[in-house]
């Protein structure tokens, strides 16, 4: 059970939103509280002492997710979290963490784990925080250097392990079934001595380790790690482009490929620029979207049709979809907007931020998965889901706002993708300042720019 912390003590410090478009203030409201509702008193990793973290979902609701995950909290950190709840965000960052001074790395489950140095990047650009960097590069220096040790199959040049999120076997072909639920039974019924021994090559995870070790570059200025980064961008090219779809394939094994569509891993392509500008352009304009959002994976596997749809394959994620959206604006703003739009609609429909949406209807759908043998449709979408929520906050923040966070400081680049006119952000904490942003019809497309020593109140009129 989770132990509940008062939003009460977290809901003065998260800034106001006013805008002349009443669903997206609700919406954002909603994102706020449902973010505020998953905080809870935890303990583990380098959180020695219990304090307030982020879990994954649930709410109040009285089922869901009752601890951090890695994934979850880097995601709920990079998103906004970050920037709005600083030191429940490091609460949470330090509570997946593993091992012993000198040889910390990061926990969880292991093949994405290392989205983890996203999170905690993005934390120090939005705070600033110079005390933390040494850990953060610690834990990302190790754990290169162990999923190089256990994962990385030097054949190949990539990296073993599922997809990102992956964690259902609803996000697999069929040779990968097993009864359960989860990817993580597979290794039980085929022994391997490479690593876990999930034999999947995936494209989503193969971009964050491109990323990480662009991040361990930057961190450490050691010139092997910015080596690792190209090699491994360019092995992501010749492996998972495929030129016949305009899009990366989803998987590859011994077995073959998997030319599906996975919404993390062509945006994270985009975001971390593993595709080049024809690249980036060829998928925004092949990728299939539902009414109701990107799906997660697309098409969904055949075995589930019967049923309805899997959890992991055709449904939609709005955390997936906030990823999707940022990859699109610079390029297709007309997407940015529909996915900001849809999100915008499915969370105030269900009044909520849930953990999955069906594509056609747009209301909470768990979706179809195995359970102990046979497919069931009993899986819930849980409710109040927090990457949901901050998810939005990051539409918002990052892509409508168009707030960009560097070292250097914060650049204010609004971006017109929804029918909002007149917007302001107001009480909104940057390091040692406190903004309050006005975007007039006039300042869409606008830029300002503010120094990372910025302190004290400071209005800004586009």
């Amino acid at each position: 059970m989770r132990e509940r912390v008062s939003a009460d003590l977290f809901r003065k410090q998260l800034p106001v939103l006013e805008t002349d478009n009443p669903d997206i203030s609700r919406a954002w409201n909603l994102a706020l509280e449902d973010m505020l509702s998953n905080i809870g008193l935890f303990r583990d990793g380098l959180l020695k002492e219990k304090a307030p973290v982020l879990l994954a979902g649930g709410g109040d609701a009285g089922y869901g997710y009752d601890t951090p995950w890695t994934r979850d909290a880097s995601i709920n950190t990079w998103n906004a979290a970050g920037l709005l709840l600083p030191s429940v965000a490091k609460n949470t960052l330090l509570a997946v963490l593993t091992g012993e001074p000198g040889s910390y790395r990061i926990g969880g489950q292991y093949w994405d784990a290392v989205i983890w140095t996203i999170g905690a990047w993005q934390y120090c650009l939005y705070t600033g925080d110079e005390a933390f960097l040494p850990l953060v590069r610690e834990c990302t220096v190790n754990s290169l250097a162990y999923f190089e040790q256990t994962e990385l199959d030097e054949e190949m040049g990539l990296f073993r392990g599922p997809a990102c999120y992956g964690d259902g076997i609803a996000a697999y072909p069929d040779r990968y079934v097993t009864g359960e639920s989860g990817i993580l039974s597979y290794p039980a019924h085929h022994p391997s001595e490479k690593g876990v021994g999930i034999p999947i090559f995936a494209l989503s995870t193969n971009c964050l380790y491109a990323e990480c070790y662009r991040l361990a570059f930057v961190m450490t200025g050691d010139e092997r790690y910015a080596r690792k980064h190209e090699a491994l961008r360019n092995r992501i090219n010749e492996v998972f482009w495929n030129e016949s779809r305009g899009l990366y394939d989803y998987m590859v094994d011994a077995q073959g490929r998997e030319e599906r569509q996975e919404a993390l891993g062509e945006s994270f392509a985009i975001l971390f620029d593993i595709a080049d500008d024809e690249q980036k352009e060829k998928i925004l304009e092949h990728c299939a979207i539902s009414e109701n959002g990107i799906t997660c994976l697309y098409p969904c596997y055949e075995r589930y049709l019967p049923y309805g749809i899997g959890r992991h394959c055709g449904t939609v994620w709005p955390f997936a979809q906030a990823f999707f959206a940022d990859a699109a604006l610079p390029l297709r703003p007309e997407i940015s907007a529909f996915e900001l739009k849809t999100l915008t609609q499915n969370a105030l429909r269900a009044g909520q931020f849930a953990e999955i949406y069906h594509p056609q209807t747009g209301m909470p759908y768990g979706g179809v998965q195995e359970t102990d043998g046979p497919i069931t449709d009993r899986w819930n979408s849980i409710p109040h889901q927090t990457w949901s929520a901050t998810g939005y906050l990051r539409m918002i923040l990052l892509n409508l706002a168009g707030l960009h966070f560097s070292k250097e400081g914060l650049t204010i680049r609004p971006a017109k993708i929804a029918d909002v006119s007149t917007l302001r952000i107001r009480d909104l904490s940057y390091r040692n300042a406190v903004l309050d942003i006005t975007i007039t019809p006039q300042g869409w497309g606008k830029e300002i720019f503010l120094p990372a020593d910025t302190s004290g109140p400071r209005r800004i009129l586009l």
